[in-house]
């Protein structure tokens, strides 16, 4: 029976990401299929990203310099426990 409450416990367990923003990190569980926009409006909401300002935050992969593609499936674009950035898109160069 221990085993069975093993096993069943880690079915349960979501995959996670960290997500950082002004120096703050916290973990967001997702489910693989979840698109990536969904983390990035509960990120938006839980570091309280308000106005105009939430229109210019975009999610940054663990490189900090691929924007995560919002209507993609989280499982396709991260690895769970990855590191993650909300930040605002950087100007090109030219």
């Amino acid at each position: 029976m221990a085993v069975q409450e093993q096993v069943s416990e880690k079915v349960r367990e979501k995959p996670s990401v960290f997500v950082s923003y002004n120096g703050m990190n916290e973990s967001f569980e997702y489910n693989p299929e979840q698109a990536a926009e969904s983390i990035r409006v509960r990120a938006l909401n839980h570091y309280d990203i308000r106005g105009a300002d939430r229109e210019q935050i975009f999610l940054f992969g663990p490189d900090n310099q691929t924007e995560l593609q919002g209507g993609v499936a989280m499982g396709a674009q991260v690895e769970p426990g990855a590191q993650l950035y909300l930040r605002p898109r950087t100007a090109g160069g030219g």
